[in-house]
């Protein structure tokens, strides 16, 4: 529920552009790399093949948020009520700004779960420091490539894109570092608590639900 909870408040916040000091993000860039934290503890304790599911049952919950938004866009506003434009321009971009995550998050989340699975009967399950670092670092390049040249190619100047693309990626990397202490406390509780040690041995498949 967290998983797809962080998954949703991404697309709803994306649109705000934030500038703090030198720093130009996304408002997402608040919510979104919880979701790479999540992705993985629960490849380490449960196995990629089960983080595929939760990673597809996001897509499906995504899909609604689109659907439901441009819905309610869509149609006629009552004459009582005076937001109408206010609303569509607010909203009007998330099924823009979904189809765009829809994207970066299903590569994202496959690459950092898979260079984790990869990683763990590389390491024979040691470094989970190294592996969740090296999973966060590649996967969320794969994303802010993704993500800010669909959701924003039109919209911004090139320079800044780029610029967001850049810093995005950065501030997610730091981001997974800082809270990397009680990630690696949360995974070690859940393997307690669960009594798992999961290898994936088996073949991997990307698009099996």
């Amino acid at each position: 529920m967290l998983f797809v909870t962080t998954l949703l408040l991404t697309a709803i916040v994306a649109p705000k552009i934030i500038e703090i000091s030198f720093l130009t993000i996304s408002a997402a860039t608040l919510v979104y790399p919880l979701t790479c934290i999540f992705g993985d503890t629960l490849t380490e304790v449960y196995g990629f093949n089960r983080t595929r599911r939760i990673i597809w049952i996001g897509l499906i919950c995504s899909g609604l948020l689109v659907f439901f938004t441009w819905l309610a866009i869509v149609l006629p506003a009552a004459g009582s009520y005076p937001h109408q434009e206010a609303f569509a321009t607010v909203l009007g971009s998330v099924p823009r700004i979904v189809a765009s995550s829809f994207t970066a998050y299903f590569i994202c989340e496959m690459i950092n779960s898979l260079i984790m699975s990869k990683m763990k009967i590389w390491s024979k399950g040691n470094h989970f420091s190294l592996r969740a670092m090296a999973s966060t670092v590649v996967a969320q390049a794969a994303d802010s490539i993704v993500f800010f040249t669909m959701a924003f190619l039109g919209v911004l100047p090139g320079t800044v894109i780029l610029k967001l693309i850049v810093t995005t990626w950065i501030v997610k990397s730091l981001y997974e570092f800082a809270v990397l202490p009680f990630t690696i406390l949360f995974v070690r509780f859940l393997k307690q608590r669960e009594g798992i040690e999961h290898f994936d041995n088996q073949v991997l498949h990307i698009f099996r639900f």
